[in-house]
C-alpha cells in the first residue's frame, strides 16, 4: 500500500496515516499496522514509519504485507487512510491511496483522495481469504468519519 500527500501551506500541517486492520473469521480485530506499531504478525506486515507533513516525493507512507506469511488464523485484511489532523480528504492536495503488487509492480487500485468526499477516513480496500487459501481483493473507496485507526476497526468489520 502506499499513502502520498503534498504539505500545506500557512496552515497545521497535514498528517495521513495509512494503516491495514487484520480480521479473524469472526471479523474480531487480531492486530493492526499503523504509525504506533511498525510491524506485525512476526514481520508478515510492516509499515515504513509516520510521515508527518507530505514531504517528498512518491509514496510517503507505505505498508508491506507478505501474504504467504500470513497466520491462518488472519482471514481479512482492511486497507484504510485516516487524516491525524483532521482536514478532510478534499482539502489536501494531490493526496491518493494506492495498492501495489510488488511482485509485479502492477497497481491494483487507486483512489484519488482530493477528489473524492469531504470525510476524514477511507477504507481502501480489503482482502478475504478463500477456502481454498487465496486471497480474493475487493476495491471498497467507502468514506467514514476517523481520525485514527482504532476509529476504522469498527467499519472495517463491517465492510468485510
Amino acid at each position: 500500500m502506499g499513502l502520498g500527500w503534498e504539505p500545506a501551506w500557512g496552515s497545521r500541517a497535514i498528517d495521513l496515516d495509512a494503516s491495514v486492520i487484520a480480521y479473524g473469521p469472526d471479523r474480531n480485530m487480531i492486530d493492526a499496522c499503523y504509525f504506533g506499531k511498525l510491524q506485525i504478525l512476526n514481520g508478515a506486515i510492516q509499515h515504513s514509519g509516520d510521515n508527518l507533513t507530505g514531504e517528498g516525493s512518491g509514496d510517503d507512507e507505505t505498508i508491506t504485507v507478505h501474504m504467504d506469511g500470513l497466520p491462518p488464523e488472519v482471514t481479512g485484511l482492511v486497507f484504510t487512510v485516516s487524516s491525524f489532523n483532521g482536514q478532510k480528504f478534499n482539502q489536501v492536495a494531490k493526496s491518493y491511496c494506492r495498492l501495489l503488487d510488488a511482485r509485479t509492480d502492477e497497481e491494483l487500485v487507486r483512489f484519488d483522495l482530493t477528489g473524492s468526499e469531504p470525510k476524514t477516513g477511507v477504507l481502501m480496500a480489503k482482502f478475504i481469504r478463500q477456502y481454498s487459501g487465496e486471497w480474493e481483493m475487493t476495491a471498497l473507496g467507502e468514506f467514514v468519519k476517523s481520525r485514527t485507526v482504532r476509529d476504522l476497526v469498527k467499519p472495517a468489520a463491517q465492510a468485510l
